[in-house]
Parts: C-alpha cells; structure tokens; sequence
C-alpha cells in the first residue's frame, strides 16, 4: 500500500488583545500521513519554533537552538524513528491484507510495543461485516444505495451469522439465492438486486485488499425483468386534479401525487422539497440518488397546475405541501383511486414480481407513489417531448437505460413513424 509522510510546523494563532497573534515559539511539529484517498495528521511530542523548521527541505535550519535544548542528531533521530514506525505499521497491515482506519495508525502511534500487539489483534479480528459497514461508509453511495446495502448486510447476518471471507464461494452464493427466494420469499428480481450488491461489495473489498476471493467469478446472476410500464393517461391525471375530495387526508394524498406527475421527481426527493426550492416558477433540486455519486441539479418548469396545488399550502416549517410519510402516501393512494369519484379501478396487465407471469389487476390495486414519477415521464414522451429534454428533467442520464422502464410506445406513435417511410 503506497502511503506518504510529510513533517510541518504547527501554525496557530492566539488572541491578545482581541488581536489574533501567531504561536510561533515551542509548537508542535505535525507528520501528515495519506494514503488512499486519506490524509490525517500525527502530533508528535516532538516541539520547535516555527522559523527553526525548513518544510521544503523537510528539516532543522543550520544552527537553531532548540526549545528542548536537545541536539539536532537526536531530534533529527527520533523524527526518524517515527518514520520508520509509520512504515512499519503500513508494512504489517500489508501484510495482512488490511486497509487500514486512520485511528488504528493514531493508536498505534500512541501506545508502546505491548499496546500494539493488542490493537493488532482487534484489527485482525473485523468481521465480513465490519467490513461491510465500512464499505457503506466509504464508499461513494447515494443514501438511497447505502440503505439498500445495508438490506443485504443485514440478511447475510441472518442467513449466516459466522460467514466470513473465504467461507463465500459458488455454492454458498447458490445457497444464499436459494434462502431468498424459499424462507424470505423475494421476488426475483429483488433476489437478483441482492446479489448484485454483494458482488458490489465484494468487488471493492478486492480493490482494497480486504480479500483475494473472488466467489463471483463462476457465478451467474440473471437480469432482471419488467413489464411494460403502468401510467395515467393525461384525461386520468387531469381527472384526479379537477376531483372534489371532501376527506382532507386523501386530498392530501391527490395534492402529493399530482405534484409528483408534474415535477417527475422520486418519492424521497418529493418529501423534502421546501419553497426556497422555487427559484423563477422553477422548481430546483439535487437528485438524492446522485447526492454521493455525480451530483445534479436538477431544474423542472411549474406548469399551471403544479402553481395551484402549491398555492393550496402554507407550511411553517416551509415545506413546499404537506406531507405525510411514504408509507401511509402508498396506502392512501390505493383508498383514493377508488374514490367513486375518481373510480381509476381499470385492469392492466402487469407482471407478477414473483412468479413472472402477466396477470390482470385493477390500477387501484397496484398504484404507487412511483407511478407519478412514470406519469411524468410517460406522458411527456406521448405528448412528444425529446427524450434529452425529459432526461434533463427526470435526472436519467443520457442513453439511460432505465428510463425505458417508465414509458410505452404508443399505436399511435408506431403509426406516425411508419408514415415516414410511406
């Protein structure tokens, strides 16, 4: 593991006065450590004047008298000795395949050689899942991401309490996918999102050096599958705006999922959108799935009717609605599409996430707070928005994939095509 050292004089400054003053005589002097992407800093017990210590040249200037009274041979050994302990400790956690934390070099640093051999043994004693929580915390992960992580941390633990390393090989992984889908009962395209998680973790646990297994290698995970898109028509989403709902809590609820449709946003995004949000009838935010990884801003135009559901709601604590947990949002929504009213119960066709076979369901029962994201998307490309402009809008990266999942070709789209080459 490349790591290294650089030594400087302690620059602070002091107030006299009510004028800051520079400490410039007996200061500490710092070895700064990096390695990875880390860098921390060791004060050492070692001290000097501020204009006795040449950074450049990283040593003692000719002639300096020391505030310890000390000779330059034996302040310049000890700095030494110090460097050649950093080494060491980067040499033993080479050794055994370890990256190690910044406090575990602090700690070793500090104590003397018996305290070592005890902070040794802790170290080597970190568990898989030690490890996975310092992935978690590592790692450039959207928060999104690291609560779905810490999902599969959580059912290796259960599946396997004393998994380690190299106990996960090709049949343990065969064994884990088959406990997901007999004893927790996962869809299988969950099962598959679990496994690639792991196969995440343990790719970086390799970059890193945690391990040198690689159980993956022989394994096959398939992809997942979906089915075509379930969205509102324009008429349906404009049904629901115009609805007179006399229950506050489901009017709420519409107010919520009509905002969703017309900003495009995904639910987390949705619940903490505040007014100073609002920048020139714009709606503007980051992307919380991005948050960690490429973060972008996100801009969205207010129509008319986004205006008016906002107008409705003057929150003091300046959310831009009021909102109410996802959960309860989801529940409601299902008691609001059955409305009389409203009575969005048509049957679609979706596919079953378990058993993976079409089957017909009323839209009331199978509506979620991410079919708003799917009613944005979907009707701005029937309406013939270009799929950049959307992208641009829905926070999907150009040539997105998963954007495929949130809108159908129409008949009518195939046949205005088909005229082109008439």
């Amino acid at each position: 593991m490349k790591f290294s050292t650089r030594w400087r004089a302690e620059k602070k400054t002091k107030l006299v006065n009510g004028v800051p003053v520079k400490i410039e005589k007996n200061v500490p002097l710092i070895l700064k450590i990096s390695y990875l992407n880390k860098a921390f800093n060791y004060y050492t017990p070692k001290r000097i004047n501020t204009d006795q210590w040449l950074t450049k040249e990283q040593k003692i200037k000719k002639g300096a008298q020391l505030p310890s009274g000390e000779t330059h041979y034996n302040f310049t050994s000890d700095l030494k000795r110090i460097e050649i302990k950093v080494d060491d400790i980067f040499k033993y956690f080479d050794s055994h395949n370890i990256i190690p934390l910044p406090k575990q070099i602090l700690d070793l640093l500090h104590n003397n050689k018996d305290q070592e051999k005890i902070i040794f043994d802790q170290i080597k004693e970190l568990t898989i899942f030690d490890y996975f929580k310092k992935y978690m915390d590592d790692a450039i992960l959207s928060q999104g991401r690291k609560k779905h992580m810490k999902t599969t941390c959580n059912k290796l633990i259960e599946f396997r309490p004393n998994s380690t390393f190299d106990s996960i090989d090709l049949q343990y992984l065969t064994d884990f996918r088959k406990w997901l889908f007999d004893e927790k009962k996962l869809s299988k395209n969950t099962v598959i999102s679990e496994m690639k998680r792991l196969s995440s973790f343990f790719t970086y646990a390799k970059k890193y050096k945690w391990t040198f297994n690689a159980p993956f290698l022989n394994f096959k995970n398939e992809s997942e599958v979906y089915g075509d898109p379930i969205y509102l028509t324009k008429k349906e989403r404009d049904l629901l705006f115009f609805a007179e709902i006399n229950d506050p809590t489901l009017a709420n609820v519409r107010d919520m999922f009509l905002l969703q449709s017309f900003i495009g946003c995904r639910v987390e995004d949705l619940l903490i959108l505040k007014r100073e949000n609002i920048v020139n009838k714009f709606i503007q935010y980051i992307a919380g799935k991005t948050s960690n990884e490429e973060p972008r801003t996100l801009m969205v135009p207010l129509t008319t009717k986004a205006l008016t559901i906002i107008s409705r709601y003057n929150e003091p604590n300046g959310d831009l609605i009021h909102f109410i947990s996802a959960v309860n949002y989801n529940i409601n929504l299902k008691k609001l599409f059955k409305l009389k009213q409203i009575n969005l119960t048509r049957m679609v066709i979706e596919l079953d996430p378990k058993t993976r076979k079409y089957i017909n369901t009323p839209l009331c029962d199978m509506v979620s707070s991410h079919m708003a994201r799917r009613n944005f998307i979907g009707i701005l490309v029937e309406a013939g928005a270009s799929m950049e402009t959307i992208c641009a809008m829905s926070g999907h990266s150009k040539g997105s994939k998963a954007i495929a999942r949130y809108f159908n070709i129409t008949s009518e789209a195939k046949e205005t095509a088909i005229a082109l080459i008439e």
